[in-house]
């Protein structure tokens, strides 16, 4: 059993953190990266050509992490394969000894640097984590018997608001209904609409990890305000930003005040960074310096 299933069975407070796959063949800032983060985090996601940009392989970075005594929760999406390549890289991370997997859809071509690229979406979501519980059960898709099921902790991703788009919840069951057992969600800097969606969360007996996307300056605020759907930035923050002395500290203070206030309501969290992954640990190291966390939790 991996490190972060055991948690989550036991209501251990989890801390996961996102790790971007190189451009290219090498790994040694993936390595740097992971192992700054080593001993702050339960788990550590690797990206699947996250925004449809070209990266290294999801499967292959996870196994990277693991070989170094990392434990990786391996993101796959639906964009890029059908169901028989989706069954084959399950398959093949199971016969890895990758433990966790987070199902996702994907997101659009267009959005990445091959925009002229054909889109699989032969699934979304919810139809993989149905096929994946297939594989739990020792049967492909099409209900042919395998020589071993798969073993995986199964999570997925879910937009944390209820505020303009109430089908969060029913989206959520959906998955959980799947085989969905954890939830990694998006960012949602609107504190007390994201309070009142974990809240009601809790009363679908699953686990929610709380999405921390560290902003580092206006400009990446107003990127994420303007190019990442589901992502309201609250006029606050922004104007926090431009008339703050010094950006970078002030991202890391928000993102600490964050989880401060959100600690209460949620199983853990999950902290990531658009292209300052190298503020994570930060905002982790601070955080812990805050709150009582760190005094009950065995990650060190």
């Amino acid at each position: 059993m991996g490190k972060l299933k055991h948690k989550l069975e036991t209501s251990s407070f989890v801390v996961t953190a996102e790790v971007t796959p190189p451009k290219g063949a090498g790994i040694k800032k993936l390595l740097k990266n992971a192992e700054r983060l080593k001993p702050l985090v339960d788990a550590i996601n690797i990206t699947d050509c996250q925004r449809a940009l070209v990266k290294m392989s999801s499967l292959a970075s996870s196994r990277v992490l693991l070989d170094n005594g990392i434990e990786p929760v391996f993101q796959l999406t639906c964009r890029d394969r059908n169901r028989i390549a989706l069954q084959s890289d399950l398959l093949g991370a199971a016969a890895l000894g990758i433990p966790n997997i987070l199902c996702l859809t994907g997101d659009p071509v267009k959005a990445g640097d091959c925009p002229d690229a054909k889109p699989v979406f032969e699934l979304e979501s919810v139809k993989l984590l149905k096929l994946i519980t297939k594989l739990q059960n020792g049967i492909d898709d099409s209900g042919i018997k395998m020589n071993a099921p798969t073993r995986f902790l199964m999570g997925s991703a879910i937009n944390p608001t209820l505020r303009g788009n109430s089908n969060q919840l029913t989206r959520m069951s959906h998955k959980i209904e799947a085989g969905a057992r954890f939830f990694q969600t998006q960012a949602n800097y609107d504190l007390e609409d994201f309070k009142a969606f974990c809240l009601e969360a809790k009363k679908y007996n699953t686990k929610i990890l709380a999405g921390i996307l560290i902003l580092h300056s206006f400009d990446s605020a107003q990127y994420i305000q303007e190019n990442i759907p589901g992502i309201n930035i609250p006029d606050a923050i922004l104007e926090r930003f431009k008339s703050s002395k010094d950006p970078l500290e002030t991202g890391i203070a928000i993102a600490v005040e964050s989880m401060l206030q959100l600690s209460a309501v949620v199983d853990g969290f999950h902290v990531m960074s658009i292209r300052k992954e190298e503020l994570i640990a930060t905002v982790l190291e601070n955080y812990y310096a805050k709150s009582d966390t760190q005094t009950n939790s065995t990650l060190r």
